[in-house]
């Protein structure tokens, strides 16, 4: 099933682009600890926070500006026993802007992966600022994909219905305003003539695909990068993605019919569970990515992250 191509970001930072070249902002004028640091010798420093922990500004001599990432947890993908397949777990919530710091501490919860089957994921906070969990897969043809940042995918032997993207888990309650939108949609499950594929789960940067009359399930909705393609970001952080930058936040694959082995899919770009043969259902840790979905097994989300970075 071909990829959404719905690449859009929220990233509203006023400072210089993507890592590869010293920022046109002058020092942010930070000095602070927490998480693990990294200087690349592009003019940011970076702190990556993979579990809950706490930046501790000790002094700010400038501006205290800041750019900032939170990914919730990933929704899991649901598990159908047997006969028919799970949907997709949704990704995480992706939140990202610039802010501006004091010297004081300020605690980070990292958002956990929800558990195979078909559990949401919990949400990421930092400085009042909070990336909602994803939805978990729908776990069978009788039941929709839950609501969450993204949405999870819906249960084969449909079409059933994928989760509502941008909702507060679990209940259907509207994200407050003035949050930006976090997530997409996950995809409907099989249609009748093909009943038994499953919708993959929505990304931060697309819709999770919906099972199709060709015989498929749907793929998982594709995330977006860091810091609009910061380059600075190492490779232990998020995946490679179709342009530059390290990408976070993608959906998970809805499971195969009529055997776990057959009509898969690739979870989104950016951490999203598999459903294909030999590749981990399970989202990716440290990326928000939502588990795939299964027959007779599923995985589990991703956990979150939140990464600060600012001018030296």
């Amino acid at each position: 099933m071909a990829r959404s191509k719905n690449y859009f970001h929220r990233f509203r930072s006023t400072s210089a682009g993507g890592g590869a070249s010293v920022p046109a902002t002058a020092s942010s004028g930070i000095t602070a600890t927490g998480g693990t640091t990294f200087q690349p010798g592009n003019g940011y420093k970076y702190h990556f926070f993979t579990s809950s922990g706490s930046l501790v500004v000790t002094a700010v001599t400038g501006p205290g500006s800041i750019d900032y990432l939170l990914v919730g947890g990933g929704g899991a993908g649901g598990n159908y026993p047997s006969g028919n397949s799970g949907g997709g777990g949704g990704a995480g919530g992706f939140v990202s802007d610039s802010s501006t710091l004091t010297a004081q501490t300020y605690p980070i919860t990292i958002g956990e992966g929800g558990a195979a089957n078909s559990n949401h994921g919990s949400h990421t906070t930092f400085n009042s600022i909070t990336a909602y969990g994803g939805g978990g897969g729908s776990p069978s043809y009788t039941s929709p994909g839950r609501p969450g940042a993204s949405g999870g995918g819906g249960g084969g032997a449909g079409p059933t219905t994928g989760g509502v993207g941008n909702r507060i888990v679990p209940g259907n309650t509207d994200i407050p305003a003035p949050l930006q939108p976090q997530g997409n949609p996950g995809g409907t499950g099989g249609p009748t003539n093909n009943s038994g594929r499953s919708g993959g789960g929505g990304g931060a940067g697309g819709a999770g695909g919906n099972a199709n009359a060709s015989g498929n399930s749907g793929d998982g909705g594709d995330g977006l990068p860091a810091f609009n393609g910061d380059d600075g970001i190492p490779t232990d952080y998020g995946t490679p993605g179709p342009s530059p930058g390290r990408w976070f936040a993608g959906g998970g694959a809805g499971g195969g019919y009529p055997s776990a082995a057959i009509n898969t899919e690739p979870g989104g770009i950016g951490g999203g569970g598999s459903s294909l043969t030999g590749v981990p259902l399970n989202g990716v840790d440290g990326t928000g990515g939502g588990g795939g979905g299964g027959q007779g097994g599923a995985g589990d989300g991703g956990d979150g992250i939140v990464i600060i970075r600012y001018p030296t």
